[in-house]
């Protein structure tokens, strides 16, 4: 099993379930935690309160330490054994030694570890002791006569029985506090996610409740934090209606487009039947070649159009020279037959000049504006010029024909709409070269030059490759 199959096994597929995975793991380090801090709590607790014991019982024993007769002795008060006895099941053992050293009472095997008084600070330490750890208090009590002078030790041990026994209760109750609370909190946690994540399930509902062909807006109540993602499935869906629309329309006209010369190109071979004469019939053969050529022109915009349309969005960009794309324009898309002298020209800088782009996109866009302007444009002269700034770069189609009416500038570019009076056309290339414009970040200028020319243009960023920053 591959390492992505595995962690898709470990992890859940839905939020909800990485959510309680989450949580999970949280609180169980979290209960974990609180387990260690409450045993090291309660055994700071138990150790505080019998080494309190310790600390009195030794106390008590070096009250009764005094001189009689010139002898160091030594009389454990009774209430001593009523405080050892308060730590219920653990032995005590105790020994008292004078100055030099000498077992006063006592153990004799119970030894002092350490030589320096502390000046009556008491000293506890952990030390093995009669085959058990114990918990040992030393304290020191100075005596002083005429005869005598020095310090007296006091050494008590205690069993940990009592000390793990009350450890094991606090944490009993500590733990179980922690576990009902964590279990509380978890269980808060998981329904508080579960009703965090009603939105979606709302959202999801809205949208499988939906018919397959509807593009109206989303409208389903939601918080702040999902209006983002109701917004984007809206936008979505604005785009998607937009994308319809035009393709409706778009089909809808083209169907009517292409049924007129498809209509014309059957009733011109039914009637070359019937000529009866060769010339009659040269002459229909001729206009059946000119529908033939208006429905392939037609036919190549149409699959143009479509080609803009697929790679708007999709493709990525990349650097390409504009200069050498005109050239190659103006090599394919001028005609070699053209039945009048049009002189054509290429306005450009002689340094290369670059732009992020799609060269299908842009090409099919220079294509028609090149090709619209013999068409429909251009008398005697026909100039693609190239002009680079410090950040963009325009492109542009310069002609001296007729132009089209600044009062159809903004209608030109859609499909079909311009009026074709002087020459047929299919109507589509403008639209062709203003999607892909849109498909770059740019729109479609119209204008006319000091020198009267018809100008359509449009404005790219400039981009500097290595090769042309080296």
């Amino acid at each position: 099993m591959s390492r992505t199959a595995r962690q898709a096994k470990v992890v859940p597929d839905s939020i909800f379930g990485r959510l309680r995975l989450l949580l999970t793991i949280v609180f169980a380090l979290g209960g974990i935690a609180a387990m260690v801090a409450a045993w090291f709590f309660s055994t700071a607790a138990a150790t505080e309160s019998y080494d309190r014991l310790l600390v009195s019982a030794a106390t008590q024993i070096s009250g009764g330490i005094g001189i009689d007769q010139g002898r160091v002795t030594v009389l454990p008060p009774d209430s001593t054994f009523d405080t050892l006895a308060q730590s219920a099941g653990d032995r005590f053992f105790f020994a008292v030694r004078g100055p030099g050293g000498e077992l006063l009472t006592g153990y004799e095997s119970l030894n002092v570890e350490g030589s320096r008084p502390n000046d009556g600070v008491p000293v506890l330490d952990y030390r093995d002791y009669a085959g058990a750890k114990m918990r040992v208090i030393t304290l020191y009590r100075l005596v002083a006569s005429p005869t005598i002078n020095g310090w007296c030790s006091v050494v008590v041990a205690q069993t940990l029985e009592a000390r793990n026994r009350l450890v094991a209760r606090l944490m009993v109750k500590i733990g179980g506090l922690i576990i009902f609370v964590g279990a509380l909190g978890y269980i808060a946690s998981l329904q508080a996610a579960r009703r965090a994540l009603l939105p979606f399930d709302r959202i999801g509902r809205a949208l499988a409740e939906r018919r397959s062909h509807a593009t109206e807006p989303l409208e389903v109540e939601s918080p702040r934090e999902t209006q983002a993602l109701v917004e984007a499935i809206n936008t979505a869906f604005r785009n998607l209606n937009e994308r319809m629309t035009r393709l409706e329309g778009f089909a809808g006209i083209a169907a009517h487009q292409i049924r007129t010369p498809l209509a014309a190109i059957g009733a011109q071979t039914e009637l070359l039947l019937t000529d009866k004469t060769q010339a009659a019939r040269a002459a229909r053969v001729d206009r059946i070649r000119t529908h033939v050529s208006k429905l392939s022109r037609l036919t190549n915009q149409l699959l143009g159009q479509t080609m803009v349309s697929y790679r708007a969005g999709r493709i990525p960009h990349q650097p390409l020279s504009v200069i050498d794309l005109a050239r190659q324009v103006l090599r394919d898309a001028v005609p070699e037959w053209l039945d009048r002298d049009l002189q054509v020209e290429l306005d450009a800088p002689h340094t290369p000049v670059f732009v992020e782009g799609d060269k299908l996109m842009l090409r099919e866009a220079l294509v028609n504006l090149v090709g619209n302007a013999v068409t429909h444009g251009a008398t005697s002269l026909l100039i693609v010029r190239v002009r680079a700034e410090k950040d963009f770069v325009t492109i542009s189609v310069a002609d001296d024909g007729p132009g089209i009416p600044p009062e159809l500038w903004e209608s030109a570019s859609r499909p079909f709409h311009l009026p074709r009076v002087e020459r047929d056309g299919a109507g589509l290339g403008l639209s062709i070269v203003a999607d892909a414009a849109r498909g770059h970040g740019t729109k479609l200028a119209f204008a006319t030059s000091d020198d009267g020319l018809f100008v359509i243009s449009m404005t790219l960023p400039r981009v500097f490759p290595r090769e042309e920053s080296a």
